[in-house]
């Protein structure tokens, strides 16, 4: 059964409501459908969607996105590749009821420490494109939360097991430039389904009230 959840004010606020809300809800949803339900979860892909005042939450099943069970980020490339790119120039859109805002992905990893350099046969392994930071002695489990909204902002929590989580929101003050297959996907994701006749194609999904 769907339930109903307020979104929380974004911390620190800014002056872009439509950014605060996504990161409030991406928030909310690492807090109440991650670490409060432990850890050694599944990944959960996921669509925002607005329903004033309040924003649903469909998570798309894993048997839909990734039916042969490979590492979650090759199967997201493998069908964000089957879409088009987005375009460089973007006009900007605004978010309207019922419209899918933005694409996310909460998953568990494992982080290389800070100031930890990789051993030269990791480092080998590593460039040939192999992920190694799970076979690190002093690896850390990470629960992270990729977003983008329809607009191609960028949003990134991440907590380190036992820890507190951290949001980072592109072209914030201290955030990190957010690349690689995971952002990527969901960007074209979330443009799919905001342009073209893709974006009234409908995925079985199991809906929350944030």
């Amino acid at each position: 059964m769907p339930r109903d959840l307020q979104p929380l004010p974004a911390a620190p606020p800014s002056h872009d409501l439509a950014s605060d809300m996504v990161a409030s809800v991406l928030a909310d949803i690492e807090s109440r459908l991650g670490e409060q339900q432990g850890w050694d979860l599944p990944p959960r892909l996921f669509m925002l969607r607005l329903r004033p005042p309040r924003v649903e939450v469909e998570f798309i099943p894993e048997v839909v996105w990734n039916p042969v069970g490979i590492n979650p980020a090759d199967a997201l490339r493998h069908h964000a590749e089957a879409l088009p790119p987005v375009p460089s120039l973007l006009v900007p859109g605004e978010v309207h009821e019922d419209s899918v805002f933005a694409v996310g992905f909460m998953f568990e990893g494992w982080n290389k420490p800070k100031n930890v350099q990789l051993p030269p046969e990791l480092r080998m392994l590593r460039d040939s494109g192999e992920r190694v930071n799970h076979l690190l002695p002093g690896r850390q489990e990470v629960r992270i939360v990729h977003a983008v909204d329809l607009n191609q902002r960028a949003f990134h929590i991440v907590r380190a097991r036992g820890g507190q989580p951290r949001l980072s929101v592109a072209g914030r003050e201290g955030a990190p430039e957010l690349e690689g297959t995971i952002p990527v996907a969901l960007g074209r994701f979330v443009h799919a389904l905001n342009s073209g006749p893709g974006q009234q194609t409908e995925h079985p999904a199991s809906r929350a009230q944030m």
